[in-house]
Parts: C-alpha cells; sequence; structure tokens
C-alpha cells in the first residue's frame, strides 16, 4: 500500500540525506537515560546538533518501543493552542472528534509503549511543558525526547546538554582525530570531490574547527566555501570577522555568538541578490516550492523572476538553503538559525510588511483556487500540496489575525479551505481558524455565511449537537440581508442536517427537496454532489432506501465527469451501499464497499474506512465467517477510537447492525474467542486493514482445525489455525501473511499457545500437529 498522498505530517523519522558524524558519548547517555527517566530534553545553542543527535538516537532505539517512534517538527508552528494538533498529526489521529486535541492523544497513548520525539521547542516551551506533564501523567509507558534551547521544567525531566563536537586533543604530541575534523572531512569531500585531509592540510582544518568551536553548522556552512576559497583564505576571513566582532579578545566570542558569525560569513560572502533572497524567504515556514518563491521574493527592480533560481542554487550550494525532495518534486527549507538571521536581515532592509503580504497573497489565491477546484480531478494532488504547506498556511492565517486590516482576508482564507478541513480530517483545527477568523471580520459577507454554516456542519459530524442552532440562525439572517442565495441554500440544507441529528424529522426531507432545487437553478454543481451523499443518507436511514440511494446515484453520476474526485465519490458509495443493505441487496452493497475503500485509502481517511469495515462485518457474520467478524470490528473500533467521538455516527440503526453480527460471532466463538479475534483487529496498521477490506471474504481461509478432545482443550479456533500452520513449518512472518494480521499479533497467540499447552518452545507445538493422533497425543519432552 503506498502511502497516503493526502497524509498530514505523518511523524516518521526522515531518512539521513548526509552522514552521521559522532556523538556517540551523548547517544549512549539518552539511551541509559531513557531506562531511567520518562522525560529526556536535550539541550543547546542553535546549530549545535540537538536534533540530529535525537533523531538518530531514536532511531537507534526504536527496537526498545513496540509502538514505534512519532517525531513531532514543531519549528514551523507558532500558535500554541495548535501544539496538540501537531501532536495528533504526528500520530495520525484525525481531528474529527470534538474532544480537545490533548484527551484523543491522552487516550491514545494510555496503553502504548511509544517514544514521542518533540523538536524545537523552545519557542513554545511553556505548551510543550504543559502538554509534556499530562501526557506523562495519561501513558504510564510513554517515553518523550524533547530538544530545546531551555529546559521544560516538567517534574522528572532529566535535561542533557548537547555540546559542540569534540575538538582536538593531544595526544603523545600529534592531534588525535576528532568528531569536528571527521564531520569537515565528510563534508568537504561532498562539497569539493576529491578534497581529503591530508597531513599538509590537517593544521589548517584543525584551526578552522577551532575558530567555529566544533559547532556542526558552523563547520557545514564554512565547508560551502571550499569551492571558491583555499583553506588559508577562509581562515584569514574568519579571523578578520572575529577581530571585527572582539576587538582582536577571541576567548571573549561566547558559542552562539561563534555560530552567529559563522552565519554572518555565509552572508557576507553570498552575492547582493542572494542576501535579497535569504532575507525574503526567512518569511516562509517549513518547505516552499520554486513558484513560491519567484511569486513571493521576486521584483521587477532589484530581484527579477528570473533570477530567483539563480540566487537560490546559490544559497543551497552555500548550505544557506537545504534542497527537500519529496513526491511533489523539489522543495526548499531553512534552518531555524538561519531564517531567524534572515528575518533580522529583512528588518534591517525594511521589506518585512512587503514580504509578508506577498507571502499572505500566494496562499490567499492558492486556497482560492483549491476552493474552486478541488472537487475536480485535480483533488489529490491539490490535497497534497496543501498537507505540504500547511505550516505556511497556519504564518498567513496568523498574520492576517495579527493585522486589523487583514482580518477579512483570514475569513477568506479559512473558508476557501473547508474542503481541505474536512477531507484531511482536521476539523477541530478548522473550527478554530473559522472561528477566530469570524471574531475578528464583522463584516456581513458571503464569506461570513460560509464560516456559520461550515461551523455548524463540522459540529455536528463531531457530535457537538443541539449547540449550533444561533449558528444557523445568524447565517440565513445574513444571507437574507446580504441577498447571498447560493449561501441561504447551503443554510437551508444544514438546518435539516441539523434537526435530523437531533431526531427532529419532520420537515427535513421537503427541506432536502428545496435544497436541492435551488442549488439546481443556482448551477451549484458542488453543492448538488455533496447534497447527494449527506440528505441521502438522512433519507435511507428514515427508511426511504429507494429515494436515498436515488439521490445517492446522482452524486456519483456528477461525480464521474470527474474520476479524480475521490471524496465526495467515497462517501456517496458507502451511503449507498448502507442503502443497498437495509433494501436486501446484500451483494450489491458489498461491492459498493469495495469500491469506496479503494478511495478512502488513497484519502488516508480512518473514519470512512471505519464505516466501510463496519459494513463489511456485516457480510461476513452472513456468510458465517465470525473470525472475521470480530476482527474487522476490532479494525473499525481502533479507527473510532482515532477518528471520531462517537461510532457509527450515534445512530440506532447502525448500532443495531453492529450488534447483530458481533452476537452472533459471540455464539460461535464464545466471548474470549471473540474479544481474542477483536483484539487482533485493532492492533492491525492501516495498510494492513484495508488488505483485511479487500479481502475476498467468500474464499477459503486457511483450514481451522477441528476442536476434538485432547491437548488443544482451551485454544481459540485462532489459536488452533496458528498453531497448525507452526506444524506446518511457517515461521511467524509467514503465519501473519497467511491471515493477514501483524507479525507481532502471531508472536502474541504463540506465546498463548505455549502457555496454555504448558510447552516451551514451537517445537513442542510443531510435533503436536506433525502427529496423526495429535488431539489424544500426550505433549512432547523438550529435546
Amino acid at each position: 500500500m503506498n502511502p497516503s498522498p493526502t497524509r498530514r505530517t505523518p511523524g516518521e523519522l526522515p531518512a539521513e540525506t548526509t552522514s552521521f558524524v559522532g556523538r556517540r558519548r551523548e547517544l549512549d547517555q539518552v539511551a541509559d537515560v531513557l531506562t531511567r527517566a520518562r522525560l529526556v530534553t536535550l539541550t543547546g545553542p542553535g546549530g549545535v546538533g540537538k536534533t540530529r543527535t535525537a533523531v538518530r538516537a531514536a532511531r537507534d532505539l526504536r527496537g526498545r518501543y513496540p509502538d514505534g517512534v512519532r517525531l513531532v517538527e514543531l519549528s514551523a508552528l507558532h500558535d500554541p493552542a495548535l501544539l496538540a494538533n501537531a501532536v495528533a498529526a504526528a500520530l495520525d489521529l484525525p481531528e474529527q472528534a470534538a474532544r480537545p486535541a490533548i484527551e484523543v492523544i491522552a487516550d491514545h497513548l494510555e496503553d502504548r509503549e511509544l517514544l514521542l520525539l518533540l523538536d524545537t521547542c523552545e519557542h513554545l516551551v511553556d505548551a510543550c511543558a504543559v502538554l509534556c506533564d499530562e501526557l506523562l501523567r495519561s501513558a504510564p509507558r510513554l517515553r518523550i525526547v524533547a530538544t530545546s534551547r531551555q529546559p521544560l521544567d516538567v517534574p522528572g525531566e532529566h535535561v542533557l546538554a548537547i555540546g559542540p563536537l569534540s575538538m582536538p586533543q593531544p595526544a603523545g604530541g600529534a592531534e588525535r582525530e576528532c568528531d569536528a575534523l571527521a564531520l569537515f572531512a565528510d563534508r568537504a569531500s561532498a562539497a569539493v570531490p576529491g578534497f581529503t585531509v591530508s597531513d599538509d592540510n590537517r593544521a589548517d582544518v584543525l584551526a578552522l574547527c577551532r575558530r567555529l568551536d566544533g559547532i556542526p553548522l558552523a563547520i557545514e556552512l564554512a565547508v560551502s566555501r571550499l569551492r571558491v576559497l583555499s583553506l588559508d583564505e577562509m581562515l584569514t576571513r574568519l579571523d578578520d570577522r572575529f577581530r571585527l566582532l572582539t576587538g582582536g579578545r577571541r576567548t571573549s566570542v561566547p558559542r552562539h555568538q561563534t555560530l552567529r558569525t559563522a552565519i554572518g560569513w555565509s552572508h557576507d560572502l553570498s552575492t547582493a541578490a542572494e542576501r535579497l533572497l535569504w532575507a525574503r524567504l526567512s518569511v516562509f515556514a517549513g518547505e516552499l516550492s520554486l513558484q513560491a518563491a519567484e511569486v513571493v521574493c521576486a521584483d521587477e527592480d532589484v530581484l527579477p523572476v528570473e533570477d530567483v533560481l539563480t540566487s537560490l542554487i546559490g544559497l543551497v550550494e552555500k548550505s544557506v538553503v537545504v534542497r527537500v525532495e519529496t513526491p511533489e518534486g523539489t522543495r526548499y527549507r531553512m534552518l531555524d538559525t538561519i531564517r531567524e538571521y534572515g528575518l533580522e536581515q529583512l528588518a534591517v532592509l525594511g521589506g518585512e510588511e512587503r514580504a509578508r503580504r506577498r507571502h499572505l497573497e500566494y496562499f490567499l489565491d492558492a486556497a482560492r483556487a483549491f476552493d474552486q477546484e478541488w472537487t475536480g480531478d485535480a483533488q489529490i494532488p491539490l490535497l497534497r500540496a496543501l498537507v505540504r504547506d500547511q505550516a505556511n498556511v497556519r504564518v498567513a492565517l496568523e498574520h492576517c489575525l495579527a493585522t486589523p486590516r487583514l482580518h477579512c482576508d483570514g475569513l477568506d482564507m479559512a473558508t476557501s479551505l473547508w474542503g481541505y478541513w474536512h477531507a484531511t480530517g482536521l476539523l477541530t483545527e478548522g473550527r478554530y481558524w473559522l472561528r477566530r477568523t469570524l471574531d475578528g471580520c464583522r463584516d456581513e459577507t458571503p464569506q461570513r455565511v460560509k464560516a456559520l454554516y461550515l461551523i455548524s456542519w463540522y459540529m455536528d459530524i463531531q457530535g457537538e449537537r443541539g449547540k449550533n442552532e444561533a449558528l444557523l440562525k445568524e447565517a440565513e439572517q445574513v444571507a437574507a440581508r446580504i441577498d447571498d442565495r447560493v449561501g441561504a441554500t447551503w443554510t437551508l440544507a444544514f438546518q435539516a442536517h441539523r434537526r435530523y441529528f437531533l431526531g427532529q424529522m419532520e420537515g427535513c426531507a421537503d427541506d432536502f427537496d428545496e435544497a436541492r432545487a435551488r442549488m439546481t437553478t443556482l448551477g451549484d454543481e458542488t453543492g448538488l454532489l455533496m447534497l447527494g451523499f449527506y440528505a441521502g443518507f438522512m433519507l435511507i436511514v428514515s427508511g426511504d432506501h429507494e429515494k436515498g440511494i436515488a439521490w445517492c446515484d446522482d452524486s456519483l453520476a456528477r461525480g464521474a465527469a470527474h474520476p479524480g474526485e475521490q471524496w465526495a465519490r467515497s462517501w456517496a458509495l458507502w451511503v449507498k451501499s448502507v442503502g443497498l443493505w437495509l433494501k436486501g441487496d446484500h451483494e450489491a452493497s458489498v461491492e459498493c464497499a469495495r469500491e469506496g475503500i479503494r478511495a478512502k485509502a488513497a484519502l488516508h481517511d480512518l473514519m470512512g474506512l471505519a464505516h466501510f469495515m463496519e459494513g463489511l462485518a456485516w457480510h461476513a457474520a452472513e456468510l458465517r465467517r465470525f473470525e472475521r467478524v470480530a476482527a474487522l470490528q476490532g479494525a473499525a473500533d481502533a479507527l473510532w477510537r482515532r477518528a471520531a467521538k462517537e461510532a457509527r455516527f450515534g445512530l440506532p440503526v447502525l448500532h443495531e447492525l453492529h450488534a447483530h453480527a458481533a452476537d452472533l460471532a459471540r455464539e460461535v466463538l464464545g466471548a474470549d474467542g471473540y474479544h481474542h479475534s477483536f483484539e487482533e483487529g485493532t492492533a492491525l496498521p492501516f495498510d494492513v486493514v484495508v488488505d483485511l477490506a479487500l479481502d475476498d471474504e467468500s474464499a477459503a481461509s486457511p483450514d481451522v482445525p477441528p476442536q476434538r478432545s485432547g491437548p488443544t482443550d482451551g485454544l481459540t479456533p485462532r489459536e488452533r489455525q496458528v498453531a497448525a500452520l507452526v506444524g506446518d513449518g511457517c515461521t511467524n512472518r509467514e503465519i501473519a501473511a497467511k491471515l493477514v494480521v501483524s507479525k507481532r499479533t502471531i508472536d502474541s497467540h504463540v506465546e498463548h499457545i505455549l502457555t496454555k499447552l504448558g510447552f516451551t518452545s514451537r517445537s513442542q507445538i510443531a510435533a503436536l500437529h506433525a502427529s496423526p493422533s495429535a488431539d489424544s497425543a500426550v505433549p512432547p519432552s523438550e529435546v
């Protein structure tokens, strides 16, 4: 299964693009301290290597944590209110639940043994401290490694100071090898093919490393100058800078000032165009594309657009800008310390307001274009692009909120991103920005109407029903005053949507019919596409199966003109599958479900996939594949807990179908057998869940040996199945592949079998099942 193209920051450790040098002592310290402390904070100045050390330590320690290692990159996050959202995204937890994100995270981590890496906490130190304290109290097996320029000051925190790389030490009259020298040699050989540290140049290299105090970022910046300067020239120029800075007293320069000197040196050696681009690029957060750099940073007089790429290449060569290869192509980013320096230079140049305005305009235009096009063929690429630009979207919205004259631009941007918030599961963050920008912009505009009904819609989905009537009433009144017919129509539809979820169904169908007629008159294709499935669902669960299915078919027919559109299509397929099941056409329902699952997998839509898993469990019960019933319901339950406040939208008809399938499974498997298979399902990773859902339910599964009296009494059907495969000589990994479960699940099964049978090795299980009279044999002795 390929990674989702719309998945938010996944939290996976980044691949190392350059070799890791040194830090053996620090890595050993982190490993040792984590055996005794649950929070370790790596502190030190910018550029000293805290992040590289933390990531390498986490990579080395992955085997300790069965539930994995997750990285939360905070450098591009400026609003502490969104800290928990960033952590949830790294844990792959959607924000479709109405509860505070911190509660969702705490529940998710409660029984997990996981290492969480919080990188770059200093600008959010108070919020990070509160989050760490709460998570450590809620999740007893959680470990956290944080990087920060200052401690978090949380009870139980263990602080490890990360200093510069080791410097040369005299050893028997000669200079011994050191990490700083090793780093210089490694990076220099990459920058200048054929360069090596030899007896002829070792003294100059060591002198340069001393001048830079062994700070990794300073060394890497210096190495980039080898393309144009000799070692001797580099030392002379660097000495000149230090003398200018300190009046000749080199020993008075603190390490953070050394780094600023190295950055300033790279700045001075850059061309005028490169320096200007550096300053203007500093308004970006996280990654950026070449197109964004050209639009935001270019001007007709000083930095023409055709010169941006040339200057950007120069900054990459000087290690000021880092090139990042992504599935979407080449992108760029700056390290925090370098960005901070650029912002200082931008303030000196007096161009910060212009750069921030251009940055906002670029991402506002992107949001508007997304709103116009996202329900078409380009849906996946558009969503993917916004996921990568999430940090810049946040910066642009923050700039609007901080600038009174831009408040209404912020509202425009937040409402234009409604499809992004919804399709990627960022409902809580979407509501956050919609609320804040709505409070800032009081103008009566279509954007205000849109924000009001969107918040109401998201509240319905997140289970906060009965609290949104005032929002829809205001939307209705504003739409009437400004003659916003589109807004009035969507408001009418969501008023019926709200009443239905409150059980007030009278008149809902008529309002949906009216909304549909108005949308048809207005030519609102997006509205009709959406109305088809959410109104169709209300009709189906109210008992009007035929009409609800017809509405879904209308939505699917409209979407057929755009094969790349997956979001609305997948929801229409789910609603139709429910309608077909309820009217008795079960095979057609399952066919719809399989088609929809592929779309949900492409979108990484956890809540949508959970709905489909429920429907497939109904079908498995009908086929009497009861272990599959339990596994599917377990997988769906895990997805519900991650994605939604309440399973199955809290609707009685869906709860009843779930309970019927579960009761049938328990009757056959017994409570323990059902629970065991259910737990197997909850442990499955996302890609295996998708494979399980798409597995042909009617196909024969590996045989379960019949239960007869004998040593295997007390084993569940799944355990007997695993035992038989052990007897066939299969490894645990091979058994996991055959049964479409995780290897860890099979490991657990084998342990349970050994315990129940009183065995101590797999060979005893294999011998038992190799015997013709296995079910009556005496357990073989250990050989």
